[in-house]
C-alpha cells in the first residue's frame, strides 16, 4: 500500500495511490464498533439513503462504496442486486456478511477509484464519509469522475459528507466546549479536533495528530470520561490514532460543492439535528446528461 509516511491521495476504503498506513484499515475495523454518531451515521442520516432506496424498481443495481452496517441493512426493494466494494480485507473480514440486507448482496475487494463495473449500470451508488480519505480537490473529483462513469443516467448518488467550518474552531475554543460540558460525544470531539487540525497539519489532518491534541486536553478526556458517560470503548477508538500518519481531508460545504458539482447536479442536502449535524450533511446527486 506504498509509503506510510506520505498523505493520502485516492485513499479511504478504495485503494490509495500514495496510501495510508499498512495498520490504518486492520485498527479501525478492529474499533468500528466503538465508533457512533457523528463519525457514523445517525438514523436521521440514513433515512435520507432509505428514501434513495424506496424509489428503486425491484431489480435494481447498486453498489456501496465501503461497508457501512447502517447503509447495507437499509430496506432494499426485491431482488436488487447490491454490490459492496471496499479496499480493506480487514474491513471487510469484520464486517461482512451483514447482520442485515438484500439476500444477495456481495462484497468484492476493489480500488473505489477503479471499479470492477460497467460503465452507466447502476442505478444508486451509496456511501458514507468516504471523501474524507481522498485529498482535496483531485482526489475527490477521481471519485466523483468514477461514481459518475458507473452510473445510469438519471441515476443516483447518496453521500454523507464530513465538513470544517467555514470559521475555523482553535484547540482552544474546543478545549473550553470540553471544560464547559459543551460536547456530547466522544466521537463529536473526534470530529472537532480533525477539523481545527486541518490547517495546522499541512494538506489534511494526520491521525496521530489528533491524537496529540486529545491527550494535551485540559483537563484529560480520559478524567472527563466518567462525567460525560463516555465509555472505555469509546475511548479506545481515539486511542487507536497514535502513531497513524493516515491524513483525514475535511472540505468546507463551498469546496464540496465546488468539487463534485463539475461531475453531477445536487438533488438534495440534507443536516441532521443530530450534534455536529451542520457539518455531516447527506447529499443526493444524480447524473444527468
Amino acid at each position: 500500500m506504498g509509503n506510510a509516511t506520505q498523505p493520502i491521495e485516492m485513499a479511504g476504503n478504495g485503494a490509495p495511490s500514495a496510501a495510508a498506513p499498512r495498520d490504518h484499515f486492520s485498527q479501525i475495523a478492529a474499533n468500528w464498533s466503538y465508533f457512533g454518531p457523528p463519525l457514523r451515521p445517525s438514523p436521521s442520516d440514513t433515512a435520507v439513503v432509505q428514501r434513495a432506496v424506496a424509489r428503486l424498481r425491484a431489480g435494481a443495481r447498486t453498489v456501496v462504496l465501503g461497508l457501512t452496517p447502517e447503509i447495507v441493512g437499509c430496506d432494499w426493494p426485491a431482488d436488487v442486486r447490491l454490490t459492496a466494494v471496499d479496499h480493506s480485507p480487514s474491513m471487510i473480514q469484520a464486517l461482512w456478511p451483514p447482520a442485515r440486507g438484500p439476500k444477495n448482496a456481495e462484497a468484492i475487494q476493489a480500488d473505489w477509484c477503479a471499479m470492477p463495473i460497467e460503465s452507466g449500470t447502476i442505478d444508486l451508488v451509496a456511501g458514507d464519509g468516504c471523501y474524507v480519505l481522498f485529498a482535496h480537490p483531485h482526489g475527490y473529483a477521481a471519485l466523483t469522475r468514477e461514481v459518475r462513469r458507473v452510473l445510469r443516467n438519471g441515476g443516483h448518488f447518496t453521500i454523507r459528507v464530513f465538513l470544517r467550518p467555514d470559521e475555523p474552531e482553535s484547540l482552544a475554543d474546543i478545549a473550553h466546549a470540553v471544560a464547559a460540558g459543551e460536547v456530547g460525544s466522544v466521537h463529536a470531539l473526534k470530529l472537532r479536533l480533525l477539523a481545527a487540525l486541518h490547517g495546522s497539519s499541512g494538506d489534511g489532518s494526520r491521525l496521530d495528530d489528533v491524537w496529540q491534541a486529545w491527550k494535551k486536553l485540559p483537563p484529560l478526556p480520559a478524567t472527563l470520561a466518567d462525567a460525560r458517560g463516555w465509555t472505555a470503548e469509546e475511548i479506545t477508538g481515539i486511542e487507536s490514532y497514535l502513531g497513524m500518519a493516515a491524513r483525514y481531508f475535511l472540505p468546507t460545504l463551498r469546496e464540496f460543492r465546488q468539487s463534485v458539482g463539475a461531475h453531477l447536479r445536487e438533488v438534495e442536502c440534507a443536516f441532521s439535528a443530530d450534534e455536529l449535524g451542520e457539518r455531516c450533511p447527506t447529499f443526493v446527486l444524480t447524473r444527468d446528461d
